[in-house]
């Protein structure tokens, strides 16, 4: 089964934990920031360096800004917009900004709290009508039997910008999911943008494409940015590509939404990153507390009011990763040296690179990177899957041992799924089943595992196959070892629902 409960909601082919990837980066010296190098010197190496990267992560395109003493100081796009076209990425190129959405959405709201529009301590709930809260959130009554509404009725807009409401990231339910008290702990949540999304549309009578242009983007001459799609984007915009590089339709956004609808340019995200630097637009105190962390995430490593921030023996960076699958970004920058870098990529694999990005940029071994979990582009099981794009199941293969001596067994399976499931979109069944195939093989107790297989043989045509590899996961269901229960109850829904389609058909032969 495609969708699987995971930290951004988005399919992803991670096999790292947590723990490897911290302790990677934690082993490393202390950073030393490019504060005194040349310009022309950093400029080199990255001209150098990015071309490298992209070709060895497989990544299409890349647009970058590089921020010195405050300014930008150099901006280049690499590679092309579209691998059928061939288009090159050049300084105007318009990417999906995905989450780099959500501290531009931030720095808007603090301008409100400066103009006494909201207060950041204020209960949301005192804002909003309870019939929007109920039609556009939570989709059933506030006293809706098991929903946990005196936390609810607790949840601010510094909760809210800090990613600690407790509020859902992708997770759905009924009665709507709360994780945990507000200000309790770090939870990222898409959905807590959203709702403070309603909540400032409500109070100034706007929605939120005007408001962002009217606070932010003309702000700051943000002239290629924008919270809905354009019709010039049609010959202005990258395309995303997901794992396997293949380029992917545009995704036309009408409605915009604070946690994932900018599109823009590295250049003007560049132009922002300097104005959160100077506090453009913001009281003193305000934009002193913007960047000021608010909920711990990992040792170093915090959020504040729209950006994480990490402690480095230089000072704070801020930091922000966007995501949407087939668009991957990064920034990181330091307030006090003026000091940062933004790129933007057209692919899957985009912050496989992130870690060497910023290390050549800026000089920062940089640990939010880490905290993330994403791989980076030459760890064992990119390579397995490159391998396996490139040269076939077979060769992959011989790198399948090492993958399960050094990863646990759910992040194998969940990989190699994710994978499969790379393939199969693409409608490269042959390729997609041999992967699901692996799955059964060494994880026979993953009802999970044999419903992709399922899947696999529904979609390429081979009924009969499909029906016994779905009997299969409903009768791997009871001894599943997964914790998550919700997960099995809807995987078992997903196999009944499509076995009785497909007997139906075969019925009908």
């Amino acid at each position: 089964m495609r969708k699987i409960l995971y930290f951004k909601r988005i399919c992803t082919f991670v096999f790292i934990g947590l723990f490897v990837a911290v302790c990677f980066v934690q082993a490393q010296e202390p950073s030393v920031l490019k504060l005194k190098t040349k310009k022309e010197a950093i400029i080199a190496e990255l001209e150098h360096a990015v071309p490298k990267l992209m070709k060895k992560a497989n990544i299409p395109g890349l647009s970058i800004a590089l921020i010195k003493e405050g300014e930008i100081i150099w901006q280049k796009g690499f590679g092309v917009k579209n691998t059928k076209t061939g288009e090159p990425v050049k300084e105007r190129t318009i990417f999906e900004a995905a989450s780099l959405t959500k501290p531009f959405f931030a720095y808007a709201v603090l301008m409100m709290v400066d103009e006494g529009v909201l207060d950041l301590d204020t209960p949301l709930i005192k804002y909003l009508p309870q019939e929007n809260i109920e039609k556009d959130l939570l989709k059933h009554p506030l006293d809706f039997e098991g929903f946990r509404s005196d936390w609810f009725r607790r949840i601010t807009a510094r909760h809210v910008l800090s990613h600690s409401s407790g509020m859902p990231h992708g997770e759905r339910g009924k009665p709507y999911p709360l994780f945990f008290e507000p200000g309790e702990k770090y939870k990222y949540s898409a959905q807590g943008y959203w709702y403070l999304q309603l909540v400032v549309e409500h109070l100034k009578k706007q929605k939120l494409k005007e408001l962002m242009k009217d606070y932010v983007l003309e702000a700051l001459k943000m002239k290629d940015s924008s919270m809905v799609w354009k019709d010039e984007y049609e010959t202005q915009a990258a395309v995303g590509h997901h794992l396997l590089s293949y380029p992917r339709e545009f995704r036309k956004r009408t409605r915009s939404h604070a946690a994932a609808s900018l599109y823009t340019t590295a250049g003007d995200y560049a132009r922002f990153v300097i104005a959160v630097m100077n506090g453009a637009g913001l009281k003193k105190e305000t934009a002193k507390i913007m960047l000021k962390p608010q909920v711990e995430v990992d040792k170093d490593v915090y959020w504040s009011l729209g950006f994480g921030v990490q402690r480095t023996p230089e000072g704070d960076a801020f930091w922000q990763w966007g995501d949407y699958g087939i668009f991957r970004n990064y920034i990181t920058a330091f307030k006090e040296h003026k000091l940062g870098v933004v790129y933007f990529t057209n692919s899957f694999n985009g912050l496989s690179i992130g870690y060497e990005v910023v290390l050549r940029a800026l000089g920062l071994k940089d640990l939010a990177i880490a905290v993330l979990g994403y791989d980076q582009y030459d760890s064992p099981n990119l390579v397995f899957a490159q391998t396996m794009i490139k040269q076939g199941i077979d060769e992959a293969m011989k790198m399948f041992p090492e993958l399960k001596e050094k990863y646990p067994a759910d992040k194998v399976e969940r990989g190699i799924n994710s994978l499969g499931y790379s393939f199969l979109n693409a409608e490269k069944y042959d390729e997609a089943i041999a992967l699901f195939k692996v799955n059964v093989e060494h994880f026979p107790n993953s009802a999970n595992a044999y419903d992709s297989l399922a899947e696999s043989y529904m979609k390429s045509g081979n009924n009969e196959l499909a029906i016994k590899f779905y009997e299969k996961s409903l009768e791997a269901i009871p001894d599943d070892p997964r914790p998550d229960k919700d997960f099995l109850e809807r995987l078992k829904k997903n196999a009944k629902d499509n076995l009785e389609k497909l007997k139906k058909k075969e019925e009908k032969k």
